[in-house]
């Protein structure tokens, strides 16, 4: 298992290597605050995001007045393109097709590689080499995966993924917890669900269309908590060992014989089955720490916890975020670091992880009063401190496609393909991308 992939919540440098992060061996670097030195008169970005839809157009504006509080703010105005996440990496790419690229991207990081080949992302090495290494080792490195050389992702915040449960639900079914262990899951599931009532344990978000991410959402952790990898260490596909397999067929079980998911498990997207929580059809989700803020909007009167996802073998999740990215075709390349450097700086930094309700992307923002005024937050806190927190996919190419693959594979499986031959197909289909970029 490469360690590359691994969370890291301080030494970037040193994690990813002084070359890899644009440092010349030689290099004198100076912490400090960036400069602005070819700003010189008003400026308006372009900025394509998802955040403003999470956590309301008035907590985003709370976040931009911050900024144009500062110098930087005075000289650069952000113009926002707010989209549901499930259409930004689509609209960036027609866009940019369109030789209309925003400047600022919001960023999932398993896209960046992908969009980065297309020409859509800019190298940010120097930017940061101008941030300097102290203000630099204080990114959590997840998503930062150098590809080619070339950093093309800052993170904004981090998000691992837990498990979100309905109190009311627990309590109805006779549990005083959720569920701490796979063999938990498989006892408590059937309790949870009633399809005569229109109530079930869980839902899925495994359809297989754009943007294809609820295999990394439903099975990464699985295979992470079952010992199990999906790359080797000279990068090919490793779907097809014990360790995958073992978590695949737990997965098939839950959904296939237990049938503890909601209707619409293989046609739904992310949306969808947070919809089913946020609306009481569901007792337990499996999600990020981001969906703490919907859930609230969606449905104040809910009921819910936050717990660590069940082991298996062991213990595992994955870990996403909210991440930043700078056009390659922006005139306007010094204010976009401008904006980006504060926004993913303390200050910045701290301002939207309140806003937002997850956690810091930069360790050194102060944000003492999260957990004051959400104590449920302290949950994602022990998860990340805990470690086995993986962003696999952040540096890998065609992940959505890779993603495809996988998700089309697993629909044949739920319709009776043997699970070690649909596996074999996975590595067979992935090491036939992989290759072309070895």
């Amino acid at each position: 298992m490469s360690d590359k992939f691994k969370l890291s919540r301080r030494g970037f440098l040193k994690t990813a290597g002084a070359a890899a992060a644009g440092v010349a061996a030689n290099a004198v670097v100076v912490p400090g605050k960036f400069e602005m030195p070819h700003i010189r008169r008003k400026t308006t970005l372009k900025w394509i995001e998802w955040i403003t839809p999470e956590i309301s157009e008035e907590k985003m504006q709370g976040v931009l007045d911050a900024f144009y509080a500062t110098d930087a703010g005075k000289l650069i105005e952000v113009e926002r393109i707010a989209l549901p996440y499930a259409q930004i990496r689509d609209t960036i790419i027609t866009q940019h097709l369109a030789g209309k690229t925003p400047d600022i991207l919001n960023m999932n990081a398993p896209w960046a590689v992908e969009l980065a080949e297309l020409g859509v992302l800019a190298p940010l090495n120097d930017f940061l080499d101008s941030a300097g290494e102290e203000w630099v080792s204080n990114l959590v490195t997840g998503p930062m995966v150098p590809w080619k050389g070339n950093i093309y992702v800052v993170p904004l915040t981090s998000i691992p993924f837990l498990m979100y449960y309905n109190e009311d639900k627990l309590a109805d079914a006779g549990y005083s917890a959720p569920p701490t262990t796979w063999a938990d899951v498989e006892e408590m599931g059937p309790a949870l669900t009633d399809p005569s009532k229109d109530t079930y344990c869980y839902a899925s978000a495994m359809a297989a269309k754009s943007p294809y991410n609820g295999i990394a959402i439903e099975l990464f952790p699985l295979i992470f908590q079952s010992n199990g990898w999906l790359l080797t260490d000279d990068g090919k596909s490793s779907w097809a060992t014990p360790e995958v397999q073992k978590a695949v067929e737990y997965w098939l079980r839950l959904f296939n014989e237990l049938k503890i998911y909601a209707p619409g498990g293989l046609t739904n997207i992310e949306a969808d089955k947070i919809e089913a929580f946020g609306a009481e059809q569901t007792a337990l989700l499996w999600s990020n720490v981001a969906h703490v803020t919907v859930l609230e909007q969606r449905n104040p009167d809910l009921k819910f916890g936050l717990a660590p996802l069940p082991e298996g073998d062991t213990y595992g999740t994955r870990l996403t975020g909210w991440n930043t990215s700078a056009s390659a075709t922006t005139e306007e390349p010094e204010a976009v670091w401008e904006f980006i450097h504060w926004l993913t700086g303390p200050e910045g930094n701290a301002k939207m992880t309140i806003a937002a309700k997850h956690l810091p992307g930069n360790t050194a923002a102060q944000v003492d009063e999260l957990f004051e005024e959400d104590p449920r937050l302290l949950v994602p806190k022990g998860v990340l401190e805990k470690g086995r927190c993986y962003a696999i996919a952040a540096g890998m190419p065609e992940v959505t496609n890779l993603f495809a693959m996988a998700t089309e594979q697993l629909h044949e499986m739920v319709a009776g393909k043997d699970v070690a031959e649909a596996l074999a197909d996975i590595d067979s289909q992935w090491d036939e991308v992989l290759e072309k970029y070895s």
